[in-house]
């Protein structure tokens, strides 16, 4: 059977994402580009909506959302609706960068955050990492299943699961999963990666030593997007730095940055 006669069966199998936040011109937005994406979306202007209408029944399969809001903001909501439903996802929207960072994330119960202005492609893309991560069982993990198993079941899995490392040095990505990690001395440490982090990095690593500009950086990590200025690319790389260490990503002045994975 073919991929878009899979799709179109399986249709109605569409992960639900909730989104919360107070402001209308940022969840009008998200919601028309998720549902183009193939989600079914439901909005809430505070906490206390999106907590009242998850006691009703109304099970979302993530959720989105905002810091500060009014009635209940999101750390509040979040830990309310953790103490009964653990396995609910969240991606919390933050203009504080400096402040949100990973630590906090965990004990507040986040899985994934992005800093206000973001990208929506990016945006979709860790929502669909996140449901594939969270929940073996979700719709999107269903449908992908049966796509995978009817496309694909002759293959040699072995030989994708190969094909799709990638590795510098004690760096290794694996680019099905979005999973990254280092090995020394016989210890591997997980690396957690944003999905643009993670795009960068592998970018890197495939072309190691090339000098690229921030211009080029940015198409390779929001290609759909083209109304970023050029200097937003400065705080991925400033993250990056600290995961992977900051002398494997070295600032060439008046043109960019480039990957060096070990040096001499």
């Amino acid at each position: 059977m073919e991929k878009m006669e899979f799709q179109k069966k399986y249709s109605q199998c569409k992960a639900t994402i909730a989104i919360v936040d107070d402001e209308k011109n940022v969840r009008l937005p998200v919601r028309k580009f998720l549902e183009t994406e193939g989600f079914s979306v439901t909005e809430f202007s505070d906490g206390q909506a999106a907590l009242l209408d998850l006691k009703s029944g109304n099970v979302p399969d993530l959720y989105i959302l905002d810091i500060m809001m009014p009635v209940m903001d999101g750390i509040m909501f979040l830990r309310e609706y953790k103490a009964d439903f653990p396995d609910i996802p969240a991606i919390f929207l933050t203009s504080r960068d400096e402040e949100f960072d990973k630590v906090l994330g965990l004990e507040l119960g986040a899985d994934d955050y992005l800093t206000k202005p973001f990208s929506m492609k990016e945006l979709a893309a860790r929502v669909k990492v996140l449901l594939r991560r969270y929940k073996k069982n979700s719709p999107l993990q269903v449908q992908d299943s049966l796509i995978k198993d009817s496309l694909i079941k002759d293959s040699d899995e072995k030989d994708k699961e190969d094909e799709s490392i990638v590795r510098k040095g004690c760096l290794f990505l694996d680019t099905r999963t979005f999973s990254a990690w280092s090995e020394e001395n016989g210890s591997k440490s997980e690396i957690a990666l944003t999905v643009t982090e993670f795009r960068l990095l592998e970018h890197f690593m495939k072309n190691e030593g090339s000098v690229f500009t921030r211009e080029q950086l940015i198409q390779i990590a929001y290609p759909e997007d083209i109304y970023l200025n050029d200097r937003a690319i400065d705080c991925h790389i400033k993250r990056l730095r600290k995961k992977i260490g900051g002398e494997k990503i070295e600032t060439v002045y008046g043109m960019g940055y480039k990957f060096i994975a070990e040096k001499a």
